[in-house]
């Protein structure tokens, strides 16, 4: 698993300054915590068709078949400054440039100030999920 993710991590830097004291991205999700009711987890099911329109053109995988539909889970991670400020963004199962840009860009013009601030002097790791649902029935 360590080496498939470490395959799969495609990080998005957010633009700004980058601190030099930033920690390496992880390479095991298991050890990273997680946002306890990030707003994404909700929001996100909003933007499913507008994924469903870049999986259409057939360059992305990774979605499955769910109760007729399809289903995607993206893991993200998140290198956070104290006061909250995301400094990264990693989509790490997107399997889909395209998905990764647009995911990115939403959490960045929309969520930007939902994430927790932890009052920590040094950048730090969390993770979450989005989740897209879309059917292709007529």
């Amino acid at each position: 698993m360590t080496m498939l993710l470490s395959l799969m991590l495609a990080a998005i830097p957010v633009p700004g300054p980058m601190p030099g004291n930033a920690p390496p991205m992880p390479q095991d999700l298991a050890t990273v915590p997680v946002i306890q009711e990030w707003q994404g987890r909700k929001i996100s099911p909003r933007w499913s068709e507008n994924v469903a329109k870049l999986y259409r053109n057939g360059r992305c995988s990774g979605a499955v078949n769910y109760e007729g539909s399809r289903l995607l889970e993206i893991d993200m991670l998140f290198l956070l400054s104290g006061d909250g400020k995301p400094l990264k963004i990693a989509p790490v199962n997107a399997r889909c440039p395209e998905v990764e840009k647009f995911v990115s860009g939403r959490i960045l013009g929309t969520l930007r100030g939902s994430f927790p601030k932890s009052g920590a002097a040094e950048p730090y790791w969390m993770r979450s999920q989005v989740r897209f649902l879309w059917s292709d029935a007529p």
